[in-house]
């Protein structure tokens, strides 16, 4: 029976602590998803790995996050049209071995309908991208979207999300306003 869990990868570009180190060196294989915390619910959040948790694919508030993420594209838009200082980022699903984690692209550009970027991150399920390739991601394919610029953070509802799951300490110690 396949695990019903999808990993969310939180990259640099956010600046959230949720960095892949030098240490991870991707294998072909998809990354394991550990057991739930014992008394926790079996759809819980699961910690991977200091960068990457895991969510059921089930979650309804994670789903929330990425339909609006995608529904505020248009805003997205008008911001990167304004000039807005900041790093330009997309999440969108990525999947190698059969196994779909959700990465960040930081942008270089976009054109007819495509976000153009470099991967943001060091992929979790395999070795057949790296962090740094670029790539071209459809925008009907994004799921969220950021504009960093320092603590304030533009978008990120997914990020949001994951606050919204971790503890207040936790949370605190990153210092994002998020702004619409």
């Amino acid at each position: 029976m396949r695990n019903p869990v999808v990993a969310i990868v939180f990259a640099a570009a956010l600046g959230y602590g949720f960095v892949n180190t030098l240490w991870h060196m991707p294998s072909n294989k998809p990354v394991a998803i550990p057991e739930a915390t014992p008394g926790a619910s079996q759809a819980a959040p699961r910690p991977i790995k200091e960068n990457v948790v895991a969510y059921y694919t089930g979650d309804k508030a994670m789903q929330n996050a990425k339909t609006k993420g995608h529904a505020t594209l248009p805003r997205f838009h008008e911001l990167m049209a304004a000039g807005t200082p900041g790093t330009y980022t997309v999440k969108f699903p990525l999947t190698q071995n059969g196994a779909t984690e959700h990465i960040l692209l930081q942008l270089v550009g976009y054109s007819e309908g495509h976000f153009v970027g470099l991967l943001a991150d060091v992929p979790v399920n395999g070795n057949q991208y790296k962090m740094g390739d670029r790539m071209s991601v459809a925008e009907a394919d994004v799921e969220d979207w950021m504009i960093r610029n320092g603590g304030d953070v533009y978008g990120g509802y997914t990020v949001r999300q994951a606050f919204a799951d971790m503890s207040k300490e936790q949370a605190a110690k990153y210092r994002i306003t998020f702004k619409d």
